[in-house]
């Protein structure tokens, strides 16, 4: 009969956390949307921007240097990487590569969450 008992009981917490943990992963779910928000400014113009990067074109020829631009296919983040004209060596890259890594992580994560709630 004890043993029925602690059955029953062990279900009925199972029951439970799995409720928690779902009102849980929708909590984050609503959180999450909202801590990537970035305030939005007005666009540039683009006459600025082109002079803009006129300058920082011309400053790193200068020095050697080639600036490249693209899209991580992992995480949707601009990635720029500053590179010796001479050797192709990375000198730079903003994002780094272990913020991409985590940011690709985040985003499996809570993939993972709001498939199990859905």
């Amino acid at each position: 009969m004890k043993v029925g008992i602690a059955a029953s009981e062990l279900e009925a917490k199972i029951q439970r956390n799995a409720v928690a943990d779902r009102e849980a992963a929708k909590a984050a779910a609503t959180l999450v949307p909202a801590a990537r928000e970035v305030p939005r400014h007005p666009p540039a113009p683009v006459h600025k921007i082109e002079s803009v990067t006129r300058q920082i074109d011309s400053f790193l020829r200068s020095v050697n240097h080639q600036l490249h631009f693209r899209l991580d296919q992992g995480s949707g983040e601009m990635v720029v990487t500053v590179t010796d004209g001479e050797t192709g060596e990375v000198i730079r890259q903003v994002p780094g590569e272990e913020a991409l890594r985590i940011a690709q992580h985040i985003d499996d994560s809570i993939s993972v969450l709001l498939d199990e709630t859905a």
